[in-house]
Order: C-alpha cells, then structure tokens, then sequence
C-alpha cells in the first residue's frame, strides 16, 4: 500500500546541501508492525516525516496506493495527513488549553466531521485505550502514560490506514512502555504501523519487521518477501478545512488560558476605542441638545423672507471678465452686494396665505420700508424723535412671551385708544439712552422698570405732519416739516408703553434692545400713508418731493429730479407708503413639525415659479442649529483623529502580542499541520485570536464609556443645566467602533498569521525538545 521508491532527501547546511536519506527503496504493506532503528542522527526521524507527509523527499517517489505523490501541493499532503496517516509522538504533543476529548476529536474536526460523529468516535477511541473516566480533563492532569494514549486515540480517532510512532515509549517508564507496545501490537493487526526506537528488545519483542539505518541508507531489513497483493484502488486525497468556528474555539481557548495577560491586551486596545467613543458621545449628545433646541426653543423663532437675500459661497471663476463698452454701467449701492432679490409680490403673498394652514403659525408679520415718524411733548414743545438713533421695530406677543421675562406691566393689556409698544432691555437689562431720553427721562441710571410703564409717544399721519410748497421751485410741489406740530401730536397714534422685558437667560440668541410695535400700528399707517398727499404727489412726479437719502447714497434735496427712474422711485414711494410691497415677511411656527410644513408650502411655490420668481427664505433656528453643530462635527473630527492614533497605537501592539502568541503555539502549530491543517487553516486559527481580541477591546471600550458617561453627565449638568445628558452613546457609534476595533486588530494581527502559517511543521514540531 506505500512504496518508496529512490527516495533522498538533501538538507542546506551552511549554505551547502547535506543528504540525510540516499536512495530509499521499501515497501509497506498492511497490517505490519515496522520497527525502524538505527543510532541516532541515522535518519529515522527524518524517514518517518517523509512517509507521513511532514516533510518532502528532494528526489524519487512515495507511491501511496499507486498513486504517486510528485505533484502533490500544499492541499494534497495536508489530506494525506489527515485522513490516511496518524501520528504518535515522543512527546505526546498534545493542545494544553483544550480537554482530552477535544484533542482526539481535532483530526476529525479538520476532516469535516459532524460534532456528532466526532464525539461519538472520540469517545470510543478514548474508552478503547483506557481513558474512560479522563476524556474531559486537560494534559497537564494526566501522567506521561496517559498523555501517550491519549496521542494513539488521537491517531486512531480519524480512521487511518498508517499509524507513525516516532518513539512512543521514550519519555515513559518500563511497565508503561510496555502497555502502550502492546496497545501499538493490538493497533497494527488492522493497521500499518511504522515505529522509529533505539530499543533492540522492544522492536524484537513486538514488530513484525525490522529495518535498519545507518547514515541514511537502509542497511537491513527483515521483510519476508512474498507474493506481492496487486492493489486496485488509486488513493485520492481527501481535502480538509477547519471551519471559522472551530478557530474560534481554538484561540478562545488559548486565551482564556491567559487570562490577564488578554484582558490587560483588550483594556490597552479599549483605550483608543473609549477615547474616541467618548467624543462621539459628546458630539451626538450636543448634537440632540442643539435638534431639542431647534423643535423647542428655537421653535419660535420666524422663517424670514427678506427683500434681498444675501447669498455667500465661493466666487464664481467662471464669471466672465469686465468689458468695457464705453457706457458706464449704473447700479444700486443700497442694494446688497451678492444679494438676491425676492420678489415678494402681491400674488406670493396671495400664495402664501391662500396655502398655509393657519394651524402652522401663530402670526405672519409684513415689515415695510414706510418712515415712521414718532413725536414727543415736553412743557409745551414738540419735538420729532430721531428714529434713525434707536430700534424701533415690529413683533408680536407669542414670540415674546417665549423668549423674555416680563420686568415691569403686562403684554395682556387691552386698550382700543392707543397702540402697544414694549421696551426690550438686552441681557445685561440695559437700553440705548436715547430710547429713555425719547420718553423724557433722565439717563443716570436712577430710571426704574416701572417708571416707562403708561409712557407714551405719538405718530403723527402725513397729512398733519408735512405741508405742501408750491413756490419754493418754479413748477414743483415739495413738502416741508410743519412748522406747528401740535395738531400732528394731537391728531396722531398714540403708542404706550405696555411692558418692559428682558431677554430670558437661556437664550442662545437675542434681538437688539429698544421700541417694538405690534403689527397693527402698521396696517393704519400704511393705509393712511396710501392717501396722504405727500405719497400722492410722489407717485406723481418724476423729482424727491422731499429730502431723502437712501442707504448708500447720498442726500436728494427735495425737488432734485431722478436720475434713474427705475431705480429711485421704488426707493422713495417705498419710504412714503404708497408701494406697499413688503422688504420682510416674517412667518412665527406653531412648533418644529409645523415649520416643515411652512417650508413645505415655499418649496412647492418654487418649484413651480420662473427662475427670477423664486423666493428664498431664512430658517434662522436652523441655521443656528446647523452652525453649532458644524463646529462640534469639526472640533469632533480633529479629537477622533487624535483618539483614534491611540487605536491604531494599540492595535499594532496587539499584532506584537500576536507574534509573541505565534511563537508560545509554535508546537501547536506542528501538531495542527500534523494532523492535516492547511496553511490557510492555521492563518484563521491566529486571525480568530485577534478577532476575539479585537473584539473583547470594542465591547470593553464601550462598556467603560457607558460607565463613564454618568459621572461625566452629572459633572456637565452640575455646571450648565442646558447640556442635561450631554454624553450620549448611539448603538450606531458603538457597533462601528466594535467593529473598527476588530477590524485593526485583525490587520495588526494578519502579518504574524501569515508567519505562523508559513512555518515548517517539522521545526514547529521540534520547537519546545
């Protein structure tokens, strides 16, 4: 059944080839117990590896079954071991962090063997040398002799047809060598087996054939010669594979065996991981805060559409040069550079509000370039309030109350004869002097919150306020300041003070202090600036019937004619009330689902408008939203990046852990190759232990961040109630972090695997002797 035929073998020594076998010729047939002997250095060992695979003979042939093995690879021996050859060894070469019957069971579990199937044989082959009651210990609670069957069940467990002994009585005692003989002498009436001794007696006493070798050549040989059996049969390799979780068993094994020595690995990968998790704790919990202020305090807060929107971003390279054409080319310096204009015509606003759901918002405001004029009274003298110099601007009682503390009054006030107005402090409960100075009050700090309170000023209309002259400019009408204000005051819209507020300390935004109004101030003011005669005259007349001076510009004296129609006009009809088309639309949600639904009402009117009709809007809780978070994903992205040079740090010191490991399991690496593991298998073998390492640094990491994130929530909150549970981990972030871990370890780890897989099983064999 095995023929070797001219087989040598040459080993590099030195640079220099030595021969340790010269032109081997034998057969083997089945059922003979072959005794092997020779001293030492002879090439016993070396025979021995040969007809089981371990090693390759340089020339000749080893016909298994007349199947000749010469172009056999890497797959080819490894079945052979596997399934046709079973190994005893001196030094019973058994896998330490693995029990009895796990060990005989390996042979079996490389063949593809149900566990099933392979516990019921291991069984068997344990009970059949006398291990019954030891099957679930580990080798190192066995004696030497134990440990010796326990090798032979492991031979016998997978069925093959030759059994290598390579001095299986070695390392024991005279009676115990005894009893494993007469187990091998039982073996070998159903089986081949080739024993290599340097005991005379015992090859005499229990084999069937006995071969001598003297540097390396056979020089005896007790074979009877006889009829040679013609064999029919052709071997055929029967290729093996362990599976991924045996692997995993294998190297779980082992680490637990090492204990301290993994989790003190694990907890120096895990340093990289919590490092990094926690940043990304923060962020996505500073992240939520910002989206919870978004739907709740910031809810409030309007979507704006202004006049001229401005735009920001790059410049455009592609914009063509200048050119001159002789003409000089007019434009608006009022108008915003990079600004878009939104045409907020009457049918936008038709739009608008024939298509928002009235349950979305609170109030739409209007805010409109029309001048308003403010006049106040002291002992008998009447004086305009210079505007220009304080806020006075439009808002509604929902958006105050959300965002500001009522110091002094009510915003419940009710009172048909005057109009509303509110004095806002900033967040510091200070005002623009001139604003005291506008209601008459003395700006040395001695003015209290309810001093303002019943306060008053009065807007005078158009009509009582501006008086026409006809004679000034020959053929022009232009308006002057009544020089008599009195009937202005008198006749006028008298604002008072309803409330002073402050803005609320949890705030992330603000509103400049000063004089705001409520929206229906504005509806009289612009319908009885519709018919005054001054916004009659304007419309018209083709010059400023007043001074005026626009933003950017300088000052038109009234009468002055306009240069550019187009231009002008809309600017000063704006100012006087007769071009109602709003420069702001503010609209104030009812909640954050509400917002998407105002959005949603702009984006379908978009869609459907010409390119130069469309409108665009300011999501400012957003866009507060947005920005804070933009900068916590960068200041995140810079400290991961430094987190994670600790993971990477930490996972190429695993890899170095690895190769320790490789070099520790050397023997065990010869015994896996020996019993028919591929290179490939032993590969997985290392990769499932930096897998399982990987793996135990993820789920520590984020186990300690988890346990982290309490007192670090609790320090956070103790110094700013806002940021409640700022440390939030997301099952997102910790599965990806996991599997990060496990991922650089594996390819810390796949160098020294590749090392371990390359190793000579032989040598590994040899490695602890």
């Amino acid at each position: 059944m095995l023929k070797l035929q001219h087989i040598k073998k040459d080993y590099m020594i030195a640079g220099k080839p030595f021969t340790a076998l010269h032109d081997i010729n034998l057969t083997f047939d089945r059922s003979e117990f072959v005794a092997i002997l020779g001293p030492s250095g002879c090439g016993k060992t070396t025979l021995l590896n040969l007809i089981g695979g371990l090693d390759q003979y340089t020339s000749g042939d080893l016909v298994i079954e007349n199947k000749s093995t010469k172009r056999f690879d890497d797959r080819d021996w490894d079945a052979y071991r596997n399934n046709k050859v079973g190994f005893i060894f001196q030094n019973y070469n058994l896998i330490n962090h693995i029990s009895i019957i796990e060990n005989v069971e390996l042979g079996m579990t490389l063949a593809g063997k149900s566990l099933e199937e392979r516990r019921k044989k291991a069984e068997e082959v344990l009970i059949r040398v006398g291990l019954k009651d030891q099957m679930y210990k580990r080798s190192a609670q066995l004696s030497g002799g134990q440990k010796q069957r326990v090798a032979i069940a492991r031979a016998l467990a997978n069925d093959p047809e030759i059994i290598l002994a390579d001095e299986p009585t070695g390392a024991l005692d005279s009676v115990t060598s005894v009893q494993i003989l007469e187990l091998i002498q039982a073996i070998s009436k159903e089986k081949l087996v080739i024993m290599v001794t340097h005991n005379q007696d015992l090859a005499d006493t229990y084999a069937t054939r006995t071969i001598r070798l003297l540097d390396g050549n056979v020089v005896s040989d007790t074979k009877v010669q006889s009829k040679e059996i013609k064999e029919d049969t052709i071997y055929t390799p029967k290729k093996t594979s362990m599976s991924y979780l045996q692997a995993i068993k294998l190297s779980f094994n082992n680490l637990r065996t090492k204990l301290a020595r993994t989790l003190i690995t694990a907890f120096a990968g895990s340093i990289g991981i919590i490092g990094v998790l926690l940043v990304l704790g923060v962020g996505n919990g500073f992240n939520k805060t910002v989206s919870d202020l978004e739907r709740g305090a910031l809810v409030s807060i309007p979507i704006m559409i202004n006049q001229y929107s401005v735009t920001f971003g790059p410049p455009d390279f592609n914009a063509p040069e200048p050119v001159s054409d002789g003409f000089i080319k007019p434009y608006d310096s009022s108008v915003p550079q990079q600004a878009y204009l939104n045409n907020l015509s009457p049918e936008f606003i038709a739009y608008l509000e024939a298509n928002l759901n009235p349950e979305d918002y609170t109030t739409i405001e209007y805010e409109y370039a029309i001048q308003t004029l403010l006049l106040q009274e002291q002992n008998g003298l009447y004086r305009t309030v210079d505007k220009g110099a304080i806020t006075f601007g439009q808002t509604n009682k929902p958006f105050l109350n959300e965002y500001f503390d009522v110091m002094a009054g009510s915003l419940t006030v009710n009172d048909p004869n005057v109009y509303e107005i509110f004095i806002l402090l900033n967040d510091e409960y200070g005002v623009d002097k001139r604003v005291l100075e506008a209601f008459n009050l003395p700006i040395d700090g001695s003015v209290e919150y309810t001093d303002l309170i019943g306060k008053t000023l009065v807007s005078p209309y158009y009509n009582d306020y501006y008086v026409a002259d006809s004679t000034t400019i020959a053929g022009k009408t232009i308006f002057d300041e009544n020089p008599d204000l009195s009937v202005a005051f008198n006749n006028g819209m008298v604002l008072k003070v309803s409330a002073v507020l402050a803005p609320k300390a949890e705030n992330v935004f603000t509103i400049d202090d000063g004089v705001y109004h409520l929206d229906d101030f504005n509806q009289v003011l612009l319908s009885n600036a519709l018919t005054s005669d001054i916004g009659i005259a304007q419309q018209n007349s083709n010059y400023y019937v007043i001074e005026f001076k626009a933003q950017g510009q300088s000052t038109r004296p009234a009468g002055a004619n306009f240069f550019v129609a187009d231009l002008e006009r809309p600017l000063i009809e704006s100012f006087l009330g007769v071009d109602q088309k709003p420069v702001s639309i503010s609209i104030y949600p009812v909640s954050y689902e509400s917002k998407e639904g105002i959005i949603d009402v702009i984006d379908a009117y978009n869609k459907a408008a010409a390119e130069g009709d469309q409108i665009i809007y300011l999501d400012l809780a957003e866009t507060i939203g947005s920005a804070l978070g933009s900068v916590v994903n960068m200041i995140s992205i810079v400290l991961v990046i430094f987190a994670g040079i600790s993971l990477v740090v930490s996972s190429i010191m695993i890899g170095i852990i690895t190769y320790v490991s490789v070099i520790e399991r050397t023997q065990e690496i010869g015994v896996l190759r020996a019993l028919g593991a591929r290179k490939k298998d032993v590969k997985r073998v290392f990769n499932s232990e930096t897998f399982l390492i990987g793996l135990t640094a993820g789920v520590l990491g984020s186990v300690i961040t988890y346990i982290l994130s309490f007192p670090i929530n609790i320090i956070v909150e103790n110094l700013n109630a806002q940021m409640a549970n700022i440390m939030q981990l997301s099952w997102v972030h910790v599965l990806s972090m996991i599997a990060v871990s496990i991922s650089l370890t594996f390819i810390a780890g796949l160098f020294p695997a590749s090392l371990a897989a390359k190793k000579n099983p032989v040598e590994a064999l040899r490695a602890n002797d």
